[in-house]
């Protein structure tokens, strides 16, 4: 269920801090990046991981309870997933609503307008909210005409955004 999976993010986390000599990473320098629903179970694991500095989203799920993907399941699979759409479990699990005031974070979040997978006003109220905490750094990336496949390797965009996404994370983390 949705709750598993962000606490395995979580763990995985706390797996590389255990593990950061052997691994030769610094702890220190977290970050998360992920696509659609990955980007919702990064987002929530920057948003719950209070050492995080940078979050990078591509067509991500923010607000469960207003996502058309969730609102609308009828996949009993997808169902399921989300404890049977409980209002209460959609909105615990929305990274709009873990954001605190006293983590500071810089997110970059891309989606474009023609995405009929996750509507792109999902990143654009995480980038509001997210903004509303001062502190934070957005940088929110709307593509016109470009749909949930914006950062694909089948996209006309892939190599803009990946550069645009390395030098965010060169200069945040």
């Amino acid at each position: 269920n949705v709750n598993v999976s962000i606490q395995d993010v979580l763990d995985a986390v706390e797996y590389v801090r255990a593990h950061a000599e052997e691994m030769n990473v610094d702890p220190s320098r977290i970050g998360f990046v992920g696509n659609s629903a990955g980007a919702h179970l990064a987002a929530a694991g920057a948003m719950k991981c209070k050492d995080a500095k940078v979050f990078v989203g591509y067509s991500g799920i923010y607000n469960l309870a207003t996502a058309a993907i969730t609102t609308r399941a009828k996949d009993p699979q997808r169902v399921a997933y989300f404890l049977d759409l409980d209002p209460k479990v959609l909105a615990n699990a929305s990274p709009v609503n873990m954001i605190s005031k006293k983590h500071k974070i810089a997110a970059q979040l891309y989606c474009g307008t023609a995405d009929i997978t996750v509507e792109y006003s999902q990143s654009e109220e995480f980038a509001d909210k997210l903004e509303a905490v001062k502190g934070n750094k957005v940088d929110l990336q709307i593509y016109k005409y470009y749909d949930h496949n914006l950062s694909s390797n089948s996209s006309d965009k892939m190599e803009e955004i990946f550069f645009k996404t390395v030098d965010f994370l060169s200069e945040n983390l």
